[in-house]
């Protein structure tokens, strides 16, 4: 379909929030998929041998590069396949990792799934393939790619800042070797740092989206981040900072009904004044 003089056909606000927030979540997700690879060469770097990287580490790597660029070149059907063909990775994973007897919980071995399906449904849902999926003004993009570089050049934080160690002075005393080591209060605040500095600037890539579809995008924000946050407190090691789940699957469930409740009210109350708001200042009432 070609786009006429007036501007490629109109979606509705909804569809326009959900595909400015697939290319935030799309550039993030690619980058975060580097992270372990990143982390790796990192750690070749300095003692000199690779460390071993999960083998689906680099079809995810490469799979959801992929994807990034197809959203950010428009090509939304070469996104939407590599998107579902993505989940269907995440899903054997999931199906294999539960199925073994690595004894990692469940939970974390879903959690790359469940951040594909969220992807690929923001990517679905986001209008027919002559959208423009653009972000609002020149310096978003530059915002989001210094989100994505914070994303993955953070992994090189913890290899190069933590201290290596060659092999012990007496070969029979393998129980005292210790290969690396990093303080606990570094890895915490480099993953803080993290988290904040990649949310602030996801944030900042949209801050310049119209009013209107600012009112459906920030609560959509605001739900993916609250579910984000409930589903890491669940997790062996939450963001990377607590050295054991913050809530237990019951409490996750019941602090997640009631943010997203909280939040689906607050957000239907903004976009009904904002479109009121529209509405009296393209209809002005007639003294």
């Amino acid at each position: 379909m070609a786009w006429s003089d007036a501007g490629p056909p109109r979606l509705s606000r909804w569809q326009e929030a959900a595909a400015v927030l697939a290319v935030v979540v799309t550039v993030v997700l690619a980058a975060r998929q580097w992270r372990p690879l990143i982390e790796a060469g990192s750690f070749a770097a300095r003692p000199g041998e690779w460390p071993l990287v999960a083998p689906h580490a680099w079809p995810r790597a490469a799979g959801w590069t992929v994807i990034c660029v197809a959203v950010l070149l428009r090509r939304r059907t070469v996104a939407l396949l590599g998107a579902w063909t993505a989940v269907l990775l995440e899903i054997v994973v999931v199906t294999v990792g539960a199925g073994d007897n690595s004894g990692a919980p469940l939970d974390l071995i879903a959690w790359p799934l469940l951040l594909a399906l969220t992807a690929t449904l923001l990517v679905s849902v986001s209008g027919d393939a002559a959208h423009p999926w653009v972000l609002p003004g020149r310096h978003a993009y530059g915002t989001l790619a210094a989100a994505a570089a914070v994303t993955a050049l953070t992994a090189l934080a913890i290899p190069l800042l933590g201290d290596h160690y060659g092999p012990p002075a007496d070969p029979a005393d393998v129980g005292r070797h210790v290969a690396f080591d990093v303080p606990s209060n570094l890895a915490r605040l480099v993953a803080g740092a993290t988290f904040v500095s990649v949310l602030v600037l996801a944030v900042a890539s949209v801050s310049g989206v119209r009013r209107d579809v600012a009112a459906r995008l920030y609560p959509l924000v605001a739900a993916g981040l609250a579910g984000f946050v409930v589903a890491q407190l669940g997790l062996p090691r939450p963001f990377n900072v607590w050295d054991g789940p913050v809530l237990s699957p019951s409490a996750q469930a019941v602090t997640l009904v009631i943010a997203l409740s909280l939040i689906a009210a607050a957000g239907f109350l903004w976009v009904r004044s904002m479109d009121r708001s529209a509405h009296r200042s393209t209809h002005p009432a007639v003294s």
